[in-house]
């Protein structure tokens, strides 16, 4: 059934070249390449929240949850979206915003996660706790810095496609 011989996958190298090009396209592009992101977050909310809308009998049965609040948040999404369409300045406020608080909310789980590596990795441990503390202090740089935030999100943008287009050409062989 499965063959421990590894045989060549044109569609894998296909993919990942195109991969590659697009991160190529984005990090010599990036304000036509800021403005696809903000369409894309925008038809994602929409599309989100309007799959809660239609959806709400489903998600009210499987998640338990009061359908008021679920239509409360399809709605949010959906005027969101919305108004991202309208004002795309918007949408880079959003990224903004989302991304400065990823950072610092992700810096200080890992800082709080630290205490229970302590016990089993020493290195480890510190090697967390500064890279946590460096990621605070990033993510409120970044809250204080609008188009330093934008910037990096389509920085990361473009690293992971080109990162993920090395990993499906290297795969494909």
């Amino acid at each position: 059934m499965f063959s421990s011989e590894r045989s060549f996958d044109p569609f894998t190298l296909v993919i990942g070249i195109l991969f590659a090009a697009m991160s190529v396209v984005i990090a010599r592009n990036p304000a036509s390449s800021l403005k696809t992101l903000i369409f894309f977050i925008a038809f994602a909310l929409i599309f989100e929240g309007a799959f809660k809308l239609f959806d709400i009998t489903m998600i009210d049965k499987a998640l338990g949850l009061n359908p008021t609040w679920l239509i409360v948040s399809a709605i949010l999404d959906i005027v969101l979206g919305g108004m991202i369409f309208l004002r795309p300045v918007l949408g880079a406020t959003f990224i903004w915003i989302m991304l400065s608080l990823s950072f610092i909310l992700d810096s200080l789980f890992e800082l709080w996660v630290s205490r229970y590596i302590r016990q089993n990795n020493k290195g480890y441990f510190w090697l967390n706790v500064i890279l946590g503390v460096v990621g605070v202090i990033l993510g409120i740089i970044l809250l204080f810095s609008p188009a330093t935030a934008v910037g990096v999100s389509i920085f990361l943008l473009s690293f992971y496609f080109m990162f993920f287009g090395i990993l499906l050409i290297v795969r494909s062989f």
